[in-house]
This record gives structure tokens, C-alpha cells and sequence, in this order.
């Protein structure tokens, strides 16, 4: 039996990257590689074609007097072996530091890559290092090697955060398993969010990206590890997502709505990184994501309904905040009542951007998937901070709901 009052009694609070945020801040990308002592960096990148902003860091990189290696053969969800071809380039090239070029694609990648170069290089068995509930993953951390390798992240999306966080994500292509990665070290050396870059998003990525900030404030404002801290980050960022997303999605070009949504990202990803930890919609869309390779605020976005409806009922409370929040004037409702109208609210903020309901079954997904995925969520280190228990059953009708 165990006779302690609270579920969890201590609380760690982790840090975040030093950040630099604002107009022109990519101008400092070289600034802070000499900052950091790079001298030869790796540019790891999707390569965000038509954009021209990969040229545009390369040349900074250069004035700066850096020699640098472009790696994009980065893919959204990146891969396994994406992060090998990217490690051997990066010891082929005698590189000496990782700048990443991106979102959450590019970041996690350089990540990742650090990790290898600091272990076994390219036969660096990247499961080794991976989180999960059983064998819970600190148990493992004080064996790992700490990583010291600098890295500057630019970040161009307001989704996922990576640029600052301690979380590198890369899909194992055998296991169809997003490996949760986290090794002291390996957050970026310091991330730089310039909202001239975040304009070059087309629609579609605002509306995703916006959407994967969304979750990440929501689902450590409503988790059960009940951090203070991610509970004033949340909702900063949930309100500043309601308020800007749209317009953002409408015209990317809108500074006021970018420079607003880079703010609610970087303050979401706080709420996640610094220990408020994540939930089931994380669970469940990764599985998901890794699946059908739909990009991760996608994913998210299709299952935040279905999770937070099965979840609402275990903290009705702050799903009346949330609503509150949404600018929903919902003060002489009950919280059962304010519950059920923010949940139309995310709904319609979902629709509003281009982001419908769409059944799984569109996405071919099949009886043999929901196995899969009740097979590894139930895992996913995002169960511990949800607020409701879910068994593999329940993972199974919640996925068949929304076939």
C-alpha cells in the first residue's frame, strides 16, 4: 500500500533554452555559434524549399566566418535513418556543432544526431535511449552520456517549440514507433524565433502548427502532474491561439498574428518541457503520425477531441478555464456545462482553419493499426501525465470512434 497523501509528491521543474525572440533575431544565428565556439556547423534542415530562408542562415553562418555543411535530408516525422545519413555527414565534414534550420523536424533531427555523435556515432542504437513508462524512463537517464555538443535551432513554424526543449522525436521505421528521446544535454544550446521567417508559412502550416501549440498548453494545463508553472504558461498560450490563429491561417503575413503565435508556442512547449509532461492526444496521434506519416500538429488536431472528451470528465474545472480562456463567457455554468461548450469551441477553432474531422478510415487506417497502436501507446510516456486512466481497451474504442 502506499499511504503518501498526494499521486505525485515531488514535482521536477526543468529548464528551458536561453531563447532570443523578435524581429531580425536570426541576424544573432552566427552571433551565438561563435557564442557557443562552432566553427564548422552542420545545417540541418528539411530544406523549405521556396522560401530562401535555408540560403538566408547559410549566408549569416558565413559573414560570421563559420564554415558550413547543409544536411536536408530531413523529412517531416523524421526517420531513423535520416538521422545516420546526417551523423555520418556531420563526421565526414569534421563538423564541431549542429545548427538546425526549421520546425520540430529539423530540430528533433539535430538533436537526435547530437546523441549519436556522442555515443557509437552512426551504429549508435537510437532505442537505447528512448522513453517509456516500463522500464520508466529515469531509471535509465544517469547512464546516459551527457551531450555536449553546441546546437543553435532557428526556428521558422509556431508549433512545436523543439527549438528550446529537451525532447528529441524520430521515427524508428521497423518498430512504426516514434522514439521519445531524452538525454541530459540534449536541448538546444539556445533557439531563435524570428517571426520575418514564420511568415513564410503557407496556411496549411499555420493551421497545424498553430494547432500542435494548442495541444501542448491544453494538455499540461489538464494533466494530473498539476505544475503551477504549466498551468500559467498554458493558459497564456491557449488564449493567445484562440486569438490569433485564424487571422494567422487567413494571411500568414499578419505580423501581429505570427509575432502572437510564436509567443503561444514558445510558452506552450514551457508548459511541457519544464514538467507539466503531456497526454493521450500526444499518445495516440503519435501512433498515428508514424503510421500514415501525417505531420504531428495534424495529428494532434484529429485526435484532440476525441481524447479530451474521454478525458474531460476527470477535471472539468480546467476545462472551464480553458473556455474561459477561449473568451467563452461561460461564469454561470457549471463545470460539467462550460466543459461541453469548450469542447464546441476547439472544435469550431479546429474546423475554422482548415482542419475537419476526418475519420482514420480515410487514412486506410485498419483494425490491425488500432492493435499497433494500443500496443505502444499504452507505453508512450504521455500516459503519466494524463488525466484520466486509459487501459488498452479504451485506446481501442476511442481509435474505433474515430474510424
Amino acid at each position: 500500500m502506499n499511504f503518501e497523501r498526494k499521486q505525485f509528491p515531488l514535482l521536477y521543474v526543468n529548464q528551458h533554452s536561453r531563447g532570443v525572440v523578435g524581429w531580425g533575431a536570426s541576424k544573432t544565428a552566427g552571433q551565438e555559434c561563435q557564442r557557443y565556439g562552432i566553427k564548422h556547423a552542420l545545417l540541418v534542415t528539411t530544406g523549405l524549399k521556396g522560401t530562401g530562408i535555408v540560403d538566408e542562415v547559410e549566408g549569416i553562418l558565413r559573414h560570421a566566418g563559420l564554415e558550413v555543411t547543409i544536411f536536408d535530408g530531413v523529412t517531416s516525422n523524421p526517420k531513423d535513418h535520416e538521422v545516420v545519413a546526417g551523423t555520418k555527414m556531420y563526421l565526414e565534414a569534421g563538423c564541431d556543432g549542429v545548427v538546425s534550420v526549421g520546425g520540430g523536424s529539423a530540430h528533433d533531427a539535430g538533436k537526435a544526431i547530437r546523441i549519436m555523435v556522442t555515443n557509437d556515432g552512426a551504429k549508435t542504437d537510437l532505442r537505447d535511449f528512448m522513453a517509456v513508462l516500463d522500464p520508466h524512463f529515469t531509471t535509465r537517464i544517469p547512464t546516459y552520456k551527457v551531450v555536449n555538443i553546441p546546437h543553435v535551432a532557428v526556428n521558422t513554424t509556431t508549433g512545436t517549440g523543439a527549438d528550446c526543449t529537451s525532447f528529441a522525436i524520430i521515427n524508428d521505421e521497423d518498430w512504426k514507433y516514434k522514439l521519445i528521446l531524452i538525454v541530459p544535454g540534449v536541448d538546444p544550446s539556445v533557439g531563435i524565433n524570428d517571426p520575418a521567417l514564420m511568415r513564410c508559412q503557407p496556411p496549411h502550416v499555420v493551421a497545424w502548427t498553430g494547432m500542435d501549440a494548442f495541444c501542448h498548453a491544453i494538455e499540461p494545463f489538464v494533466g494530473r502532474l498539476n505544475l503551477p508553472i504549466a498551468h500559467a504558461t498554458g493558459l497564456r498560450a491557449i488564449k493567445l491561439v484562440s486569438e490569433n490563429v485564424r487571422q494567422a491561417y487567413a494571411n500568414p503575413k499578419n505580423d501581429t498574428a505570427i509575432e502572437n503565435l510564436l509567443w503561444a508556442q514558445f510558452m506552450a512547449s514551457m508548459s511541457y518541457n519544464m514538467g507539466g509532461g503531456m497526454g493521450m492526444v500526444h499518445g495516440l496521434a503519435h501512433m498515428v503520425s508514424v503510421l500514415k506519416d501525417l505531420h504531428h500538429g495534424h495529428a494532434n488536431a484529429l485526435m484532440l477531441l476525441p481524447v479530451e472528451r474521454f478525458n474531460s470528465i476527470a477535471c472539468p474545472e480546467r476545462f472551464k478555464e480553458i473556455g474561459e480562456a477561449m473568451g467563452l463567457d461561460v461564469r454561470h455554468l457549471t463545470p460539467i456545462q462550460a466543459t461541453d461548450r469548450t469542447l464546441e469551441e476547439m472544435e469550431r477553432l479546429r474546423n475554422d482553419v482548415g482542419i475537419p474531422a476526418v475519420s482514420l478510415r480515410e487514412l486506410n487506417f485498419s483494425e490491425a493499426d488500432i492493435e499497433h497502436t494500443a500496443k505502444w501507446a499504452s507505453n508512450d510516456i504521455s500516459m503519466e501525465a494524463n488525466p484520466r486512466d486509459m487501459s488498452k481497451d479504451q485506446i481501442r474504442a476511442i481509435m474505433r470512434g474515430c474510424l
